[in-house]
């Protein structure tokens, strides 16, 4: 019969609670780990379990103990799918019990420009159905990367034009001018006012002067929306500028015959400034 020395019991010993704390705390190139598992390196990286996602909500792996896998499994996806709202696209993610959460920064913005000067006019006797006059752009539709909210920012600017000359000397005429801006996204319109102000004067009876006119004084406004899109799908959109009459205007604030003038407003690119169309996504 073996008989186990002291120095044996303690061996096995040691080696019992060595194995127990290696269990409880694993450290890779440390010996004093400060977690869990602890990964000390500084030129290597963690690879992480490499799948390809169907969707956000299928498991795709396998949980080794049976069952559903649990919250915070982590995988890197190779998939690129476009599902709605279960789009997936290459990156980390985590399962949070229900269904895979991307880690990736999700970045889509647009910036679409105004490419066309725009000369805007009023109804009048010459051209009695001038209406909504577009403005024209770099783009006019939009395909988002993502299923989700999106912010559009419409910057838009407008300068009146001339208006009737004064009838005597020292008189001034300053009038404003405007009308009313249409933005329409995928079939739904948001409209707004834009107005300017232009005036002229004639100081020629005392100071030797001669007749002022000043057009074109640019004001600029901003219209904001959200709209819930969906990745994939192309969104058409117009801007158009439908002026009012402008009696103090030329023209009534278009062109004229008799008397010749020509009271049309400004939409027109002015070095960088242009009406602009801004689609962000503001989702997580």
């Amino acid at each position: 019969m073996k008989r186990i020395t002291l120095h044996n019991y303690l061996s096995v010993s040691l080696l019992f609670f060595s194995i127990t704390a290696m269990i409880g705390q694993v450290g890779i190139n440390t010996t004093t780990p400060q977690g869990a598992l602890d990964v000390n390196t500084s030129n290597k990286g963690i690879v992480f379990p490499v799948v390809s996602l169907p969707d956000l909500t299928t498991q795709v792996i396998t949980n080794p103990n049976g069952g559903n896998i649990v919250a915070g499994t982590t995988i890197y996806n190779t998939n690129t799918t476009i599902n709605g709202i279960n789009s997936v696209y290459p990156g980390i993610y985590f399962w949070n019990g229900s269904k895979w959460i991307s880690q990736r920064e999700k970045k889509d913005n647009k910036l679409i420009l105004q490419n066309a000067d725009l000369r805007t006019g009023s109804n009048d006797v010459t051209n009695p159905v001038l209406g909504n006059q577009a403005i024209s752009f770099s783009a006019n539709s939009f395909t988002p990367l993502y299923t989700g909210p999106y912010r559009i920012s419409v910057t838009v600017h407008f300068g009146g034009g001339k208006t009737r000359a004064v009838t005597n000397p020292q008189y001034t005429n300053f009038a404003k001018q405007g009308g009313t801006f249409i933005f329409t996204f995928n079939s739904t319109s948001h409209s707004w006012i834009g107005n300017s102000y232009s005036g002229s004067n004639d100081d020629n009876l005392f100071d030797g002067g001669s007749l002022k006119n000043y057009v074109n004084s640019i004001n600029q406004t901003d219209y904001d929306i959200e709209e819930a899109l969906v990745a994939g799908t192309s969104y058409p959109f117009t801007l158009t500028f439908n002026q009012a009459d402008a009696p103090a205007f030329e023209g009534n604030g278009d062109i004229s015959i008799v008397p010749a003038g020509d009271g049309r407003g400004y939409i027109i690119q002015n070095g960088s400034l242009k009406c602009s169309i801004e689609i962000s996504y503001i989702g997580e």
